[in-house]
């Protein structure tokens, strides 16, 4: 039997003597709580939290800027998408001529019904001013004198004799209201026996912006 014997307080532990009837005084027993371990305090030391804090505000202000260009590329592309053309369409045309009558001469036809140049009585209208990059060729099949011409009373814009072939390329100034048209004189033949192949006239404005009228 031990010399001794526990005595519970409240809360408390005691040591009582019999033989001296000695009390040693209750120990107290705390428990501690609200302690973390020592990896997470140093986890939460401040030069840790101020580099997450960083990291965030770094990351926020990417995703912001990717924010303000996706809607400034929705908004510029919804204002070109309202906001007209400066300029108007290039004027431009290209036309064939397959064809020969002995009263008209080459008949010239434009395939595309929606060129924005246009003919009409056989002649290509100009209705804008500058200069125009002009390409002429085709295959005959007898000897003939062709000329381009643009204004009455002027020198043709291109002038050949006696031959059977042309593919040629020139830039001339043209203005409102001129009419560019093919005049043909065939030798020892008629108009309406000579074939054509290949008969192309294409007219490109080189510096729109300019005077224009329709």
């Amino acid at each position: 039997m031990p010399w001794f014997s526990p005595v519970t307080c409240r809360g408390q532990s005691s040591l009582r003597f019999p033989s001296a009837s000695l009390h040693l005084p209750c120990i107290q027993i705390v428990k501690m709580e609200g302690v973390q371990p020592l990896e997470e305090n140093v986890g939460n030391t401040p030069g840790r939290r101020f580099q997450r804090n960083k990291l965030l505000l770094v990351t926020s202000i990417i995703q912001g800027l990717g924010l303000l260009l996706c809607l400034t590329y929705v908004c510029l592309h919804f204002y070109t998408s309202q906001v007209p053309s400066q300029y108007p369409p290039i004027q431009s045309i290209r036309v064939q001529f397959t064809s020969c009558e002995n009263e008209k001469g080459f008949i010239i036809t434009s395939p595309n019904q929606d060129e924005i140049m246009k003919v009409q009585d056989n002649s290509i209208i100009i209705n804008c001013d500058g200069f125009y990059l002009i390409s002429l060729k085709g295959y005959f099949s007898q000897e003939l004198s062709l000329s381009l011409h643009y204004r009455k009373g002027r020198e043709p814009l291109s002038s050949l004799s006696k031959v059977r072939s042309v593919n040629s390329i020139m830039v001339a100034y043209l203005a409102f209201k001129d009419k560019v048209y093919l005049n043909v004189t065939t030798h020892n033949t008629s108009c309406d026996d000579i074939q054509v192949n290949g008969g192309e006239l294409i007219l490109i404005h080189q510096n729109p912006g300019g005077f224009c009228a329709y």
